[in-house]
């Protein structure tokens, strides 16, 4: 099958002088990027990268990035990016889990990759990509100085990966709170790209908006979709509501991929009457679900865009349903079917089961397997995790679900107690770890509770030690210098003791039901 750098390649002979990507006011055709990508793999392999060797990037959005996702994998090395809003410590443990030796950075991070260099064993040579010259990482090598000019296509066949071939490390915690690395190849991209792209009504005249953090393969699997199709791609550095609403004007964008908080964000803004949306043709979110009222609202507002919502994760590559166009359409002001996360994409076996394998009935709630070749390759350096959810051909998500009798597939709940807010994934096990190292911590208990603008809150429930003392405040500060902010908790109580279930297990069930009835006193 067709890998990634061919179609790039495929793109720079047909449409040379197409615009690949515009960022900062600057803009690339496909042919400038082809040449740029060629260029820093053979700046990589005088570096002495090696085929199977992972190459770290921690960056904001930007073309470098975009670059860096298909450079490694012209001479066979692994791209993996880093989730710039973890603590140091976590990058250190990714970094030490994957081990790369080279690490890419912008002039956001900078202090972080000193950091990481000072220690981290495997890391030897820092590139440092932007416009100016760095601040802090001053013994860096220059991106755009290190590019050879003149590389040949084919320079690199005997190294390249195959289609099947993991060609990227998208990181994703797992309920254990250690994050799994999950291994991706071209053929599953592609697979995504394919069967997602005809229901989202992609084509080459599309004007993307790369807007979401690209660690994230919510954005991410936006750029191989991108890349298949041949669109421009508009790449904003993170959200910020005016500048984005103010590319879409600019540039012509024609469709995006948002969770339903930012677009909520722009509706309400005291300025979005005097931007001139009516290029949009598709929004696309996923991560929560889309309120009536919002969808309504906009087709009020923005007159004639569509919707998708995709339903996915990391190791799909990441989509496992879509909702379509026409589920977004009222019928006599009704949305029967908004509720559900669509049917699955092409080429997708998706299957709803017992605990031992066996298929539930209709409306029955079961367990969510797939299998299809947008299925992951495994966990790096985890074979055993990677067999538990590797089962049978199939890989087991952990969430639960039913399917109507439209073949519509409807989530009951989340068996890995994920919490979803503002489109970030947080494990409670993770937090609640962090909340065992306080010293005042007897025993935690995290959960989400719904939240108007996130979707859910991280919230918990502590008991302390006999005579210890600390506030809520206290705890929260204590997780926030710890772990990544949108995991810490917004809201902590202190009660004497948590309830026990007859397992003899905190029963967050009756601490939900508890919370929620209190409400916010």
């Amino acid at each position: 099958m067709i890998r990634y750098p061919d179609l790039i390649r495929k793109h720079a002979f047909q449409t040379p002088d197409k615009l690949a990507t515009v960022f900062e006011g600057r803009s690339q055709t496909w042919a400038a990027l082809n040449a740029r990508v060629h260029g820093m793999a053979q700046a990589l392999v005088d570096l002495r990268v090696e085929p199977g060797d992972r190459v770290a990037c921690l960056g904001m959005n930007s073309h470098w990035m975009v670059e860096m996702y298909f450079v490694p994998s012209i001479i066979g090395a692994l791209i993996v990016p880093v989730n710039y809003r973890l603590s140091e410590d976590e990058m250190v443990q990714l970094v030490g889990d994957c081990t790369p030796q080279v690490l890419f950075v912008d002039r956001h991070f900078q202090a972080q990759a000193a950091a990481l260099m000072a220690r981290c064993a495997s890391l030897k040579t820092l590139i440092f990509a932007d416009w100016d010259a760095p601040e802090i990482v001053t013994d860096a090598l220059i991106y755009d100085d290190i590019i050879v000019p003149g590389v040949a296509e084919d320079a690199f066949e005997n190294r390249a990966s195959k289609s099947d071939e993991t060609k990227a490390l998208f990181y994703t915690s797992g309920t254990t709170g250690v994050p799994k690395g999950v291994m991706l190849s071209h053929s599953n991209m592609l697979a995504n790209a394919m069967g997602t792209g005809p229901i989202y009504q992609y084509s080459s005249a599309d004007v993307l908006l790369l807007s979401g953090p690209l660690f994230h393969l919510g954005t991410g699997s936006r750029v191989y979709t991108s890349v298949f199709y041949g669109t421009t791609n508009v790449i904003q550095p993170k959200f910020q509501i005016e500048e984005f609403m103010g590319l879409i004007q600019r540039h012509g964008v024609t469709t995006m991929t948002m969770v339903p908080t930012m677009l909520q964000m722009i509706l309400d803004h005291p300025d979005f009457a005097q931007f001139d949306f009516s290029s949009l043709r598709c929004i696309t979110y996923g991560s929560a679900p889309m309120p009536v009222a919002l969808i309504q609202r906009c087709m009020e507002l923005i007159p004639d865009v569509t919707f998708c919502q995709g339903y996915g994760m990391t190791e799909a590559a990441p989509n496992l349903c879509v909702l379509p166009i026409e589920d977004h359409i009222p019928v006599d002001g009704q949305l029967p079917k908004l509720a559900s996360v669509g049917r699955p994409i092409a080429a997708s076996d998706l299957r709803i089961v017992r605990e031992d394998g066996t298929p539930v009935a209709q409306g029955e709630t079961g367990e969510l397997i797939i299998r299809g070749p947008q299925v992951m390759n495994g966990y790096w350096n985890r074979p055993e995790e990677t067999a538990k959810a590797l089962r049978g051909g199939f890989y087991w998500t952990g969430d639960a679900g039913y399917r109507d009798e439209d073949g519509y597939v409807y989530l009951a709940g989340r068996t890995k107690e994920m919490i979803i807010s503002g489109g970030e994934n947080v494990y409670p096990i993770e937090t609640e770890n962090c909340l065992s190292k306080h010293p005042a911590v007897a025993a935690s208990a995290v959960i989400g509770l719904p939240h108007e603008k996130w979707g859910e809150m991280v919230s918990a429930v502590v008991s302390l030690k006999p005579g210890a003392q600390a506030s809520g405040e206290d705890l929260i500060a204590h997780c926030r210098a710890k772990i990544a902010h949108y995991k810490a908790p917004k809201r902590i109580e202190i009660w004497e003791s948590l309830p026990l279930n007859p397992a003899n297990k905190i029963d967050k069930i009756a601490i939900k039901a508890r919370l929620l009835e209190a409400g916010d006193d």
